[in-house]
């Protein structure tokens, strides 16, 4: 069966910005079309995000058919993405009564709640949770409509308050960037930690006067993109490291992973890779 040709997404990114994410997927080291992938976010980034984008509120979480609507998961075209019924095999275990259905969903929730500059700008840690949207159950309930596995990354601050159950977490160092940028990750399948502790040499630090230009030349994406877009885009490696491990969307590994070389793999919020 073609499913993502004529009946599914490969990938859904939600929240997806500029298109950090979505650079890794038409970038990759297994690039994808981008009529397979699709980006939703608030915003309009039609003109950088590089495959399907569709402005849409995602606060409060909208149903997946309100989520389709504008989509062409829900036309009835030659290339819906909507998966029929009658085509799906119990054992796959996908949905199939919605109308936006992909192999993975990749979810960059926002990070307001949980961030190191939030308790400043609101008064205190509670007045920042009590204010901004977190991650919830109903949240990740509505993801599992769209996918059979899901990606939600953040900022460590989501895991220590107890929104995010982050099984793993990432950094540059561990694929020989210049930069540190820990992010956890809470997936719905097991992944190693790729973290590698050490003194980087380019900072990320939204309260510093950093060159854009430097952070974006090691991270890969525009220098145009601005100083906050630059700074809150997600890696190429990171991307392909946690979905090289998913069951619906094997990617290849990224080419530099030292992290599996450094004892500190066994102390993270992952597992190890053998």
């Amino acid at each position: 069966m073609h499913w993502t040709e004529e009946w599914r997404y490969q990938a859904v990114d939600l929240f997806c910005g500029r298109g950090g994410v979505g650079r890794a997927f038409a970038g990759g080291r297994a690039p994808k079309d981008p009529w397979t992938f699709a980006g939703f976010d608030h915003e309009d980034y039609a003109d950088s995000y590089p495959g399907e984008f569709y402005q849409r509120d995602l606060i409060p979480m909208p149903s997946v058919c309100d989520l389709a609507e504008d989509t062409t998961c829900s036309r009835g075209i030659t290339a819906s993405h909507t998966v029929p019924t009658s085509v799906v095999d119990d054992e796959h275990g996908l949905p199939t009564n919605y109308g936006l259905t992909a192999d993975v969903v990749w979810v960059s929730w926002p990070c307001t709640a949980y961030s190191s500059l939030s308790p400043t700008h609101y008064g205190s840690r509670e007045a920042a949770l009590e204010a901004c949207p977190r991650i919830t159950d109903d949240v990740r309930e509505q993801l599992l409509e769209i996918a059979p596995h899901y990606v939600i990354e953040n900022v460590p601050g989501a895991t220590r308050v107890g929104d995010l159950d982050a099984n793993v977490r990432v950094n540059g160092l561990a694929f020989g960037k210049p930069f540190d940028l820990e992010r956890h990750f809470e997936t719905t399948f097991p992944v190693p930690d790729a973290y590698l502790s050490g003194e980087p040499e380019v900072p990320v630090d939204t309260r510093g006067d950093q060159s854009v230009q430097d952070l974006a030349e090691a991270k890969n994406v525009p220098a145009s993109w601005g100083k906050q877009g630059v700074r809150s885009a997600i890696p190429q490696e990171y991307v392909e490291w946690i979905l090289h491990h998913c069951p619906s969307f094997p990617t290849p590994k990224p080419k530099r992973v030292r992290a599996l070389l450094a004892p500190q793999m066994q102390n993270g919020l992952g597992i190890v890779e053998n």
